[in-house]
């Protein structure tokens, strides 16, 4: 296997802002596909044809992306971390490495202008020989930890919008038939915005996720609901306010409930009180 590390690690050093890392305007998976339109764009104005997003393998780097972060340290990968990620007949890979002290970043222009201005990962970012790249984003409490790993090999097929049914992620699941349902009910449109073709089977459910599904199911159209203090940024904004407005939420801070907590992952007991509220049980 031929591979090239950049020759030097990004570290981008800036004031951290008043906040949480829930504020953040993009979560991890969102980052990543930011990071590829950024991508595909600088390679199509320097004439280097697109790369496509080896989805399945995301989650993996994703993983070491975290234990940077749980480490507080950023380095490239060890040939042990690295190949069992890369596919089959591997011929060659580069690898980029970021950290911003920042977990608010409103988009992925700040660290992809970085990778840029620095002549090792640009050469990643515009190689000519690679087609397939793995993003993988953590963003916690000490900032926003990417890395970019490029390759190209002789087998290996990205999943893209292939696959069995509406999604390509869910094939084989327990669950393949429920999900499908609920696509062809309007009920979900995907995981990964605008292309939708992954539901994230494995992913644990957000509770702004959460709000969009129940909207749908319920065909909830009222507004006027609690404007929650931290869902300004959310995708889901609308759908947590017919959520308020119907009565099926109240907030996410009781007595004063004025924080809905959109990124916030959906306890069984809460989902619980959810169907409740909805079902009027």
């Amino acid at each position: 296997m031929i591979g090239r590390l950049t020759l030097a690690l990004i570290t981008l050093l800036t004031v951290v802002a008043v906040g949480s890392p829930a504020d953040a305007a993009l979560d991890a998976e969102a980052f990543e596909e930011c990071l590829l339109d950024m991508i595909n764009a600088d390679r199509r104005a320097n004439g280097a044809g697109t790369l496509e997003m080896a989805y399945d393998l995301n989650p993996e780097v994703r993983a070491f992306s975290a234990k940077m972060a749980g480490e507080g340290d950023l380095r490239h990968m060890t040939s042990s971390e690295r190949n069992p990620i890369l596919p089959a007949n591997t011929f060659t890979w580069g690898e980029n490495v970021a950290w911003h002290s920042s977990p608010y970043l409103p988009d992925c222009s700040t660290i992809h202008g970085m990778f840029m201005a620095s002549s090792g990962h640009r050469a990643n970012i515009l190689s000519g020989n690679k087609q397939f790249v793995a993003l993988g984003v953590y963003i916690g409490s000490n900032g926003t930890w990417v890395t970019e790993l490029f390759f190209n090999s002789s087998t290996y097929q990205a999943p893209g919008a292939g696959g069995d049914g509406t999604f390509w992620d869910d094939d084989g699941s327990v669950f393949e038939a429920a999900i499908e349902k609920l696509a062809a009910a309007g009920i979900t449109a995907g995981c990964n915005p605008p292309t939708n073709n992954r539901f994230c089977p494995n992913d644990h459910l957000t509770r702004g996720q959460m709000a969009a599904m129940l909207v749908r199911a319920l065909n909830l159209t009222t507004t006027g609901g609690t404007d929650f203090i931290d869902d300004n940024t959310s995708v889901f904004e609308a759908d947590i306010e017919k959520l308020a407005a119907a009565g099926i939420t109240k907030g996410c801070n009781p007595p004063t409930n004025n924080r809905f907590c959109p990124y916030d992952r959906v306890t069984r007991g809460e989902m619980a009180a959810f169907l409740v509220r909805a079902l009027g049980l």
